[in-house]
């Protein structure tokens, strides 16, 4: 046992208490709480009553997660990682495929040290808090294979949380869920291989569960999370399971498949459909309607001549104008 575990209850403990439970010293106590809040945990400290954290956790569980998927999926899994703190799940996941050359490494943690989104960008990740995955796949075809993964990757998050009641979500190009304008998740897809080639796609997912206070704080976007959607918890077990039986069955399908099944289901989905955006990261800045996106995922924006503008991934944000006018 450690000191997360005896604090997952939300609940006062003091130092003397945990120290008796721990085998340590009160000193010892202090130093890992210590260690913990520059960690980044929101651990509180209530001066002559001891310490808690300010939610409940109810860990995951690895075989539990396991009986949620189907056979399939099972079979397609060639490692199942599940870890209480890691510096990155995307990081984890690219270091096993190039150890193993084998498709279907999956791995999970409770908390993020280095968790990041699309540019570089940092992705907090309080523990026991949200869902924080990655899988990682092998194609043979190069990467020209996986144009409009990160959007069918959107779809597919979307389908698997409306199957637990998780309604009213939408997505802004290229990678973002959105529950009524507000974020309530993330697609990172990393690959390295030959442009022609054998590749290795990672594709890394966050999804906001039931975010702390704290947290939400930080972060200087409006943001969602299930819990506020639903109302209530929401079972972690399921919630895991089901996005991973979501991402497996997508990259083992997409090779044969690519993007084209997925077109006009991303487009039922458009949080931007019709609306006038400015896309930023280029040189002049273009504006113009948002007309959806081509057969290979590429946003189409008409310009005010008429024009029809293709922008594709990368260095691109996309903001309605009427949030930067």
């Amino acid at each position: 046992m450690d000191i997360l575990e005896l604090l997952a209850d939300g609940q006062l403990h003091s130092g003397v208490e945990l120290a008796q439970k721990l085998g340590v010293s009160r000193t010892t106590v202090s130093n890992y709480i210590n260690q913990w809040i520059e960690r980044g945990l929101a651990i509180e400290t209530v001066s002559g009553k001891g310490y808690r954290l300010p939610y409940t956790i109810t860990w995951l569980d690895k075989e539990k997660i396991q009986q949620g998927l189907s056979l399939s999926s099972q079979q397609r899994i060639s490692q199942f990682q599940l870890f209480r703190i890691i510096g990155s799940t995307n990081d984890e996941a690219a270091k096993r495929i190039a150890s193993s050359q084998q498709s279907g490494v999956v791995c999970i943690a409770e908390m993020q040290e280095a968790g990041r989104g699309r540019r570089g960008r940092a992705w907090l990740s309080p523990v026991g808090a949200n869902f924080y995955g990655s899988v990682a796949w092998i194609y043979g075809q190069g990467f020209a294979v996986v144009e409009g993964l990160s959007l069918a990757v959107g779809v597919a998050v979307i389908e698997a949380l409306a199957d637990l009641g998780v309604q009213g979500l939408s997505l802004k190009w290229p990678n973002d869920i959105l529950w009524h304008g507000q974020k309530l998740g993330g697609v990172l897809i990393e690959m390295t291989g030959e442009v022609d080639g054998s590749c290795q796609v990672v594709l890394g997912l966050g999804i906001n569960v039931k975010l702390p206070l704290h947290y939400r704080q930080q972060i200087e976007q409006p943001v969602a999370d299930i819990y506020s959607i639903l109302g209530q918890d929401i079972n972690r077990q399921q919630l895991t399971a089901k996005l991973i039986e979501a991402l497996v069955s997508l990259l083992a399908e997409y090779e044969q498949t690519g993007f084209a099944p997925w077109q006009q289901r991303w487009l039922q989905y458009d949080a931007f459909a019709n609306q006038q955006v400015k896309i930023l990261g280029l040189t002049p800045v273009i504006e113009g309607i948002a007309r959806g996106i081509d057969e290979r995922g590429a946003l189409l924006v008409q310009t005010t001549d008429g024009r029809i503008i293709t922008i594709h991934g990368g260095e691109v944000s996309l903001r309605q104008s009427e949030q930067l006018s």
